[in-house]
């Protein structure tokens, strides 16, 4: 079968295809494009952004799509999703909040670095935010190992990708006042291996 390719660079979303495929041990190659400069994903995909999926004759972008692309694509590896109608229902839900919720104050943040503005009530309403979508994920996570299962799953992956991005940004003072949840995005961030050009098949 085709290695997969991934076309991108340091955002949550392509965090997120990276801890995936760390997680189900699937061997890939990630090409590091310039977000300045994205002629090429264009060319490849159609449209501007990232991730970009290369596997074998077919191409997809959204995170969420190479997701479920891998999850029926792979069957003997690790499931992100379940077979049961309830517990679907309970991923989509988590990955809907931190796509929509807990993404955000990241974009708030996001767009004033490419407009190349900083807006203090701006920021101060992204770290509030924050606050509040990361005050949810303690209480649940205070309880439970993971989001919406017993085991880690896509609402996992979603979540701690945008975490990480935060984290990295820096972009504000983030909640001390979250241990589990910060030992949760741990977890599951360190399924990535970083942008090298492959992974290892765990």
């Amino acid at each position: 079968m085709s290695q997969v390719v991934i076309y991108g660079f340091e955002t949550s979303n392509n965090f997120k295809v990276r801890i995936a495929l760390g997680f189900k041990g699937i061997d890939y190659r990630f090409e590091t494009i310039d977000p300045s400069d994205r002629g090429e994903i264009v060319h490849i995909s159609g449209q501007p952004f990232t991730p970009v999926m290369v596997h074998g004759d077919t191409v997809m972008f959204d995170s969420g799509a190479i997701l479920r692309y891998l999850e029926a694509n792979f069957p003997g590896t690790p499931k992100l999703f379940s077979e049961d109608y309830g517990t679907m229902r309970e991923i989509e839900k988590w990955e809907a909040f931190s796509r929509i919720t807990l993404h955000e104050p990241l974009m708030i943040m996001v767009r004033q670095r490419i407009a190349g503005v900083s807006d203090d009530a701006e920021t101060a309403r992204a770290a509030e935010l924050f606050a509040e979508a990361t005050a949810v994920l303690e209480a649940v996570l205070s309880d439970n190992e993971w989001l919406a299962h017993t085991r880690m799953t896509a609402a996992d992956v979603t979540g701690a990708a945008v975490i990480r991005r935060v984290q990295e940004m820096g972009p504000f003072d983030l909640p001390e006042d979250r241990p589990h949840m910060y030992a949760w995005a741990e977890r599951v961030n360190a399924l990535d291996p970083g942008p090298g050009d492959s992974t290892l098949v765990s």
